[in-house]
């Protein structure tokens, strides 16, 4: 059954103006990353780590390598990604927004947390949120959402949105994701990093992946490999794993030591991809 799009639409009930989004500051220090974890039940798949193979202590993208991922800061202290899917729509993980009454959506950006040397990051509210309304925090289903802004600029310096997995495509097992975010470099750390990370990484098969974490690795669910110890870390979660330019999998969880070998876990796109459309007309 399709229900139009005000059926699941929320206006976030804090604003700014655009005026006041170009002087908004935020104490970077105090801004924390919104994650969900779960434990794995199975040992981590041990391979030696490789040094810059993964976004805990991995590569710093080039600027304006991934022009649709977009930086979140949710009720002026949290923290996710996400990736820019149109003019108006920002694709995200449910567990990042479903209590958010404001969103900032950073774009362009290399370094979120300035816009010195910065000249093609813009800074717009979400005026709108969509959570998938089967989203459950226990089962980690239906971890997906949009934000709605009133106009992004796609198209303009450093600003693209991304193209999205159909729901015909396959499982994508085997063939090699890009990931990118804003995640801590390391278990130690205690706070996102300053510059945008990626990382090459693996996908399983969900028989593999279920190894690990069991029986909440359904069909609507992808994961990459974590041998190497890469993979997602706080920070990171919300944002884009990409193939061949297009996007299959929304950061949704992984296990609590982002370096202890084990998946991660993302809300499969194609699975969500009539959703997506009903809910955005992308």
């Amino acid at each position: 059954m399709k229900f139009a799009v005000f059926a699941f639409v929320c206006l976030l009930s804090t604003f700014v103006s655009a005026e006041e989004v170009e002087e908004l500051g935020y104490d970077w220090d105090n801004i924390k990353s919104l994650d969900i974890f779960v434990e794995p039940i199975g040992p981590a798949e041990y391979v030696p780590p490789q040094a810059g193979l993964r976004i805990i202590g991995g590569n710093v993208a080039a600027r304006n390598a991934f022009p649709y991922q977009a930086a979140l800061i949710i009720n002026n202290s949290g923290f996710c990604g996400g990736s820019i899917i149109s003019n108006q729509w920002v694709l995200t993980a449910a567990h990042c927004v479903d209590t958010a009454s404001s969103v900032q959506l950073i774009l362009g950006a290399h370094n979120p947390s300035t816009t010195v040397n910065e000249p093609t990051q813009v800074r717009v509210v979400a005026n709108a949120r969509v959570v998938h309304t089967g989203w459950n925090g226990n089962t980690m289903q239906n971890d997906i959402a949009l934000l709605r802004a009133a106009s992004i600029p796609v198209g303009s310096s450093g600003i693209s949105s991304v193209s999205l997995a159909p729901a015909s495509s396959g499982t994508f097992a085997g063939s090699t994701a890009v990931l990118s975010g804003w995640g801590r470099t390391s278990d130690a750390s205690n706070s996102i990093a300053a510059e945008l990370r990626t990382v090459q990484l693996p996908i399983i098969t969900n028989a593999v992946c279920a190894n690990s974490y069991g029986t909440i690795i359904t069909n609507q669910i992808i994961c990459t490999s974590g041998a190497g110890n890469r993979g997602a870390c706080n920070g990171d979660s919300g944002g884009p794993l990409v193939v061949s330019g297009v996007e299959v999998g929304v950061v949704s969880f992984g296990s609590r030591l982002c370096a202890a070998g084990n998946p991660t876990a993302y809300a499969r796109v194609s699975a969500f991809r009539a959703w997506i459309t009903s809910n955005s007309g992308v």
